[in-house]
């Protein structure tokens, strides 16, 4: 009997021991991920106007009631949180994503916007493919959905793979299958990862009032295509926290200027002073060592020096219009 008290006694203290070490754990993360937060709070991602929304003091993952994260409707929730954690196990994989939409991704944003797109959609090309020029590009477009939107896809260029045409198309769209989807941005998503035709069944469900049945019978593919969206605009918005470099201030600058179909991209590096390798990052869409020779005149963009940069944006503010659409 004594033996038997004993052993309940030091099973008691040592539940309470573990339970007391795991409150003090989780106060401490909680802490922890508040300062981080607070950090990248002040301060703010350079792409964003300084009157965006900053993000809470707490961890926003919540697991027993997710709840919507603006300014995009997807829930912050455990899921989200593995690709979080995912992405920032391996950050050169995410940094050199953003790298890589340098020069464009501002311009992106403002397309978006025109189109009355939320400027967080720009991280779905992120979702989509770490924004790869190269293959299908960075919103992954099939051939048909790309020439529905007036992509031109033939021997010499590929306009899936150039950021700014591309994104054009894509927030054309996007705001289409919003429209559909009643002004639901969740679904438009949703139609865009597996077609129009799924927002018959989104209606047959009953719309809105039935969105949780509509959720979960869709495939695996979308779930993690929202769950990598949320997770890549996440880190992006508390990117000083984190320490991921996403600073756009100093991004490549460019001009646009046509040229004569079928002059060499060596010829054109060496009229306009640059090189071949930096044409090429610049017109992802030339799939060939030349300008579409079909073309009259084709439009290519050419990287600026920092004096040439700053004389451009004041031309342009003393006219009073943005640079180049191309």
């Amino acid at each position: 009997m004594t033996k038997t008290r004993k052993s309940t006694t030091l099973l008691a203290a040592s539940l309470l021991t573990a339970f007391i070490f795991t409150v003090a754990s989780l106060a401490i993360a909680a802490q922890g991920n508040a300062r981080a937060l607070s950090r990248a709070a002040s301060s703010p991602w350079s792409l964003y106007p300084s009157g965006s929304p900053e993000p809470a003091a707490a961890s926003p993952f919540i697991h027993s009631k997710p709840q919507p994260a603006p300014p995009f409707p997807i829930l912050l929730n455990n899921a989200v949180e593995r690709y979080v954690n995912a992405y920032l196990d391996q950050p050169t994989t995410l940094e050199a994503a953003f790298q890589r939409s340098r020069p464009f991704l501002p311009r992106m944003v403002e397309i978006l916007e025109r189109r009355g797109v939320p400027p967080d959609f720009v991280y779905l090309a992120f979702a989509e493919s770490l924004f790869t020029k190269r293959g299908l590009g960075p919103w992954q477009f099939d051939r048909a959905t790309a020439r529905r939107f007036d992509l031109h896809i033939n021997h010499w260029i590929d306009e899936r793979r150039d950021p700014i045409l591309s994104t054009k198309a894509a927030a054309e769209y996007l705001a289409q299958l919003h429209d559909e989807a009643d002004k639901d941005w969740r679904v438009a998503v949703v139609a865009w990862n597996l077609g129009p035709g799924v927002l018959d069944r989104y209606w047959i469900l009953e719309g809105n009032a039935n969105y949780r049945k509509f959720v979960n019978r869709l495939p695996e593919r979308t779930r993690q295509l929202l769950q990598r969206f949320m997770a890549v605009a996440f880190i992006a918005h508390n990117a000083p926290a984190y320490g991921i470099n996403v600073n756009y201030s100093d991004s490549v600058k460019y001009r646009s200027r046509r040229v004569r179909g079928g002059t060499s991209l060596l010829t054109i590096a060496r009229k306009y002073h640059t090189t071949v390798s930096e044409l090429r990052s610049l017109n992802p869409a030339i799939l060939r060592d030349r300008v579409p020779p079909y073309a009259r005149a084709y439009p290519v963009r050419l990287p600026l020096g920092r004096r040439q940069a700053l004389e451009q944006r004041a031309d342009a503010g003393a006219r009073g219009v943005r640079s180049s659409e191309f």
